[in-house]
């Protein structure tokens, strides 16, 4: 699990590459292996005192770099050399005359430290964009899939870097064959801005000590290896989280004032209490969609004016009220979050064109939650909702959940804790609450409806067996393999978060990618040696 909003601004993680509390952790050096004399600082000499001055010398050395106008390929190449060198510690980095050579296939890596790549593209070619300056056998390459491509291909590497001088990206062999993960400094916003703080995170994380030939001893191995056993606390945490603002919401409609016929339909039975279950795990899924929605930018179409995103975000994106969250003295009796929560809502249900919201239906269809649209909902049981939903106590202070990388299993593993929940009223009808033992719980969703979640171990090998071979006898046999792999079709009917159909899409994907571009997708790796993903690998 990862953080939502990096406190770091000139910082960007994308796919939890190293858990984000973990890397909160780095840059405040109190893990193990962080004393100054780990980063070669000499005796007499503090951390502090040497990040200073490796920050001043790399600011210099920027500075030299951008003035000049659009650096090449060697320009490039020559200032990445010196930075890491002369401010990050890689002393054994060298120049490559030559492309490298793994698993059959070249790879035009400009600079190498020990086992770790260096990929470089010049400063015009963003980092994610195929270069011309990156070619090999008649294909281009960016940066990023370079490096990306060279660490699944090479077993001997495991982590690498890549930039364009204007950033820096840390990647790391992907066997996972699923979305792309790295961690990516922005090297202009660091020395043009003076941002320290980021400065020190990149040199902290990035620092040649932080590499090692042995992976059992690298740092960076060590660091992701924690950091996802911690994920897996932070996991049972969400869940708890889950569970704990689904008990706020219910007993914030039934306890408000205004809310007394719906409190009286409750208690006589006229309202069942499942249903009411039902709408309040509705509720809660709206607002986890649009968090994730808002944190990966997806909630407003290409084309919605400037205008409208500025008006929904300035008064009613969820993200303002997960920052009002935080504040304690925000969870008062009021309730106009809830009124500003029910316009999006039921603008998501219909359109809204002046919040440029699109008509998405679905989990918002009007209507679909007809004993709580109408209801009162004070900011205390709101706000305290969503700081359950948004947020993980730590013991260092709160830590924002991460519902941007949020993986489909991960989403199933919580969906599959609350089909265990049992609601009960309690108090004489003036208490929501869950069962927590006895006959009670026996009869639960998940049991009943026989709802578990499915590894991501058992959903790679189902894939394996089942969709693999229709994939390769597709391409082998299609005149057009991407319109053949294009008109596929994979069902699934109890796809619950969907963890089957987007692994398989995924899968498909990286097929396209590769018939496309008549090469391997950088989601080819060392766990397919013997045949890349697209097929056309074997080595």
């Amino acid at each position: 699990m990862a953080v939502t909003a990096s406190p770091f601004a000139a910082m960007t993680a994308m796919g939890a590459l190293i858990a984000p509390a973990q890397v909160a952790r780095i840059a405040a050096a109190e893990l193990p292996g962080q004393a100054a004399g780990d980063y070669g600082v000499p005796k007499g000499l503090t951390l502090r005192d040497e990040l200073a001055r490796f920050f001043r010398m790399g600011q210099a050395q920027w500075r030299a770099f951008s003035a000049a106008p659009a650096p090449g390929l060697d320009a490039t190449a020559r200032f990445v050399e010196a930075l890491l060198k002369d401010v990050l510690g890689f002393a054994d980095i060298a120049r490559r005359s030559a492309p490298i050579e793994a698993g059959g296939r070249s790879f035009p890596v400009a600079l190498i430290a020990g086992a770790v790549p260096i990929a470089v593209s010049p400063s015009a070619d963003p980092i994610d964009r195929a270069s011309d300056a990156l070619s090999a056998i008649g294909r281009r390459r960016s940066a990023a899939t370079l490096v990306q491509e060279y660490l699944n291909a090479e077993p001997g590497a495991l982590w690498g870097l890549a930039s364009n001088g204007r950033c820096l990206r840390l990647v790391r062999d992907n066997p996972s064959l699923t979305r792309p993960a790295f961690i990516e400094f922005d090297l202009a916003a660091i020395f043009d801005d003076e941002a320290y703080a980021d400065f020190a995170a990149l040199f902290l994380l990035l620092h040649r000590t932080r590499f090692a030939a042995n992976d059992a001893g690298c740092p960076l191995e060590l660091w992701r290896t924690d950091g996802a056993k911690a994920g897996t606390v932070a996991r049972d945490k969400l869940r708890g989280g889950v569970e704990a603002a689904l008990q706020l919401l219910g007993q914030g409609f039934l306890e408000h004032p205004a809310n007394g016929t719906l409190a009286e339909r409750l208690q006589t039975g006229a309202l069942p209490l499942p249903d009411f279950y039902a709408a309040l795990l509705r509720l809660v899924y709206r607002l986890i969609f649009l968090l994730a929605a808002e944190d990966r930018n997806l909630l407003h179409p290409a084309d919605a004016p400037a205008q409208a995103r500025q008006l929904y975000a300035r008064g009613y994106a969820l993200g303002r009220l997960r920052d009002r969250a935080v504040r304690r003295a925000a969870w008062d009796r009021h309730h106009d979050a809830w009124e500003g929560l029910r316009v999006v809502m039921d603008a998501l249900g219909r359109g809204e064109p002046r919040l440029g919201l699109p008509a998405l239906g679905g989990l918002f269809d009007r209507g679909s939650l007809p004993d709580l649209e109408g209801a009162k909902l004070s900011n205390a049981k709101l706000l305290e909702a969503i700081y359950r939903l948004a947020w993980l106590r730590e013991a260092s202070g709160p830590v924002p959940v991460n519902w941007r990388d949020m993986e489909s299993e991960e989403l199933g593993s919580v969906y599959e804790g609350l089909l265990e929940l049992v609601p009960r009223l309690e108090l004489g009808g003036t208490k929501f609450t869950f069962a927590t033992e006895g006959a009670e719980t026996k009869g639960n969703a998940r049991k009943v409806s026989g709802s578990y979640y499915t590894p991501d171990s058992l959903v790679q090998a189902l894939l394996d067996s089942a969709l693999d071979p229709l994939l390769e006898s597709t391409v082998a046999s299609a005149e057009d393999p991407v319109a053949a792999l294009l008109a596929l079709r994979v069902v699934d009917p109890a796809c619950g978060s969907g963890h089957f159909l987007l692994a398989a899409a995924r899968r498909i994907a990286a097929r396209v990618a590769a018939a496309r571009t008549g090469g391997c997708p950088a989601g080819w790796s060392r766990r397919t040696k013997t045949a890349g993903a697209c097929g056309q690998c074997a080595t």
